[in-house]
């Protein structure tokens, strides 16, 4: 036995790497990779015995991605929890709801399968289908808050409009309200003023993922592009609208499409 492991030491090992590769290649296409990406691996896998699974695992594979994703499914499990615990229906509202729905009963109970979103009553949502709506309203909704602001966007610049809301949430840190913002350290420019303007208010104000060598970290992917707005725990925004010029379209030569929701309940 062990005479003939040495005398196909290098066939067993060559049928090894293409059985490991077989494997690399049905893990990468049930994975959703860029189509190039996919087939450049596969052919490195499959021509280039050994190194070719030594490129793969040290570039091949998202170690970072997984581990930012796996440590978000902890924190999601945790704020599930909670929610689920502050929204618990009672057994009357539960009825009321199913019979109002009839028919969509079905699409509230895959949604809350697939997606842990529980359906929720005594809900008001509006479509606001541009930056005009969308900022007109937020202005006045931000001005009438009385507890707290908390805000998320992947952009935010101190331009006009930027700067507008802004300058509201300094004056309500100013005036003892709890505020909050996210901004992604990528797509967000506000300028170092502004930033220590807004500290020296009382903002908490925290960069999504910062980035210093921008040409140089892995960080520039996975980047926050959320874009939402928190009033007093009543009053919710979300959508695709970033907070700058070309949203509101003002000052735009083309016109800027997109929608978001406001919902209060």
């Amino acid at each position: 036995m062990l005479s003939f492991i040495k005398e196909h030491v290098w066939q067993i090992l060559l049928g090894l790497n293409y059985l490991l590769a077989v494997i690399a290649a049905g893990t990468i296409l049930l994975k959703k990779v860029n189509p190039t990406k996919t087939i450049t691996y596969i052919i490195v896998l499959l021509v280039f015995p050994f190194v070719g699974l030594v490129v793969y695992y040290l570039f091949g594979q998202e170690y970072r991605k997984t581990k930012i994703f796996d440590r978000k499914k902890v924190l999601n499990q945790k704020v599930i929890k909670r929610i689920k615990e502050e929204m618990e229906l009672s057994d009357q509202d539960i009825k009321k709801v199913e019979e109002q729905l009839d028919q969509q009963s079905k699409v509230v109970e895959l949604i809350y399968n697939s997606e842990n979103s529980p359906l929720t009553i005594n809900n008001q949502v509006e479509v606001l289908k541009n930056g005009e709506e969308k900022f007109k309203i937020l202005v006045e909704d931000l001005n009438s808050a009385e507890h707290h602001i908390h805000l998320e966007y992947f952009i935010v610049k101190d331009d006009d409009l930027g700067r507008t809301i802004l300058d509201i949430l300094i004056e309500k840190s100013k005036d003892g309200l709890d505020i909050k913002l996210i901004v992604d350290d990528v797509g967000s420019k506000i300028s170092s003023q502004y930033k220590s303007k807004l500290k020296e208010s009382g903002v908490k104000l925290y960069p999504f993922m910062p980035v210093r060598f921008p040409k140089f970290t892995g960080k520039m992917n996975y980047r926050d592009h959320r874009k939402i707005v928190v009033i007093d725990g009543i009053i919710g925004y979300v959508g695709g609208i970033n907070i700058s010029n070309e949203y509101s379209n003002a000052k735009n030569d083309n016109y800027w499409r997109d929608t978001h929701l406001r919902i209060e309940g």
